[in-house]
């Protein structure tokens, strides 16, 4: 079993190259925004701590997470945020190290946009999706309609290029063709750590 985080600001083409994986190398994909998503879910051990520490006035009248007004409030308020990190990052990590666990794939890929250093020793690489801020930019005006001002805004907010780089064994160059990205992955995959 090969165990691969994929990581890379917004914008960069993580999507894409989980794709390929996927589908050209049956790669497992475990996505971190998911994962958070299912424990958000009403029931669920995620969405019972958030609505505790945060109050119910997050929820919509069926009893689910208002998903935009938890975004407003947690870009608006650090300490709403770091509460709702608090919660949400470790319960995301124990629930991906035991789909790890429990996976019979070969290849596995774990993507996510936020660090964590807890994680590092889960997965025998990180790859690093980079992509210029102008081609980034371009791609979430296109895919998610944002402005320019709102897709800075997401990238000032996540990792530094230099410390997603620290942080990763192997870089993917994505400012080409797809064909370029595939002949990368081709490399990456023949090769081992």
């Amino acid at each position: 079993m090969r165990v691969i985080g994929l990581t890379g600001g917004v914008g960069a083409g993580k999507s894409l190259v989980l794709s390929i994986l996927k589908e050209e190398y049956g790669a497992e994909v475990i996505k971190a925004d998911e994962v958070a998503h299912e424990l958000m879910e009403p029931g669920r051990e995620g969405y019972l701590a958030v609505k505790s520490a945060l109050g119910e006035d997050l929820l919509k009248p069926d009893g689910t997470i208002d998903r935009k007004a938890l975004a407003a409030r947690i870009f608006e308020d650090d300490n709403a945020r770091k509460t709702v990190d608090g919660i949400i990052h470790p319960m995301v990590w124990k629930t991906i190290e035991d789909k790890i666990s429990a996976s019979q794939a070969g290849l596995i890929v774990v993507e996510f946009a936020i660090m964590n250093e807890n994680m590092e020793d889960s997965w025998d690489e990180m790859w690093y999706v980079h992509a210029s801020k102008e081609n980034r930019i371009r791609r979430l005006a296109e895919s998610r309609s944002y402005t320019r001002e709102h897709s800075e805004r997401i990238m000032a907010s996540q990792a530094s290029e230099s410390e997603f780089l620290n942080r990763s064994t192997r870089v993917i160059e994505n400012n080409g063709s797809m064909e370029e990205v595939k002949q990368q992955l081709a490399e990456l995959l023949k090769s081992r750590g």
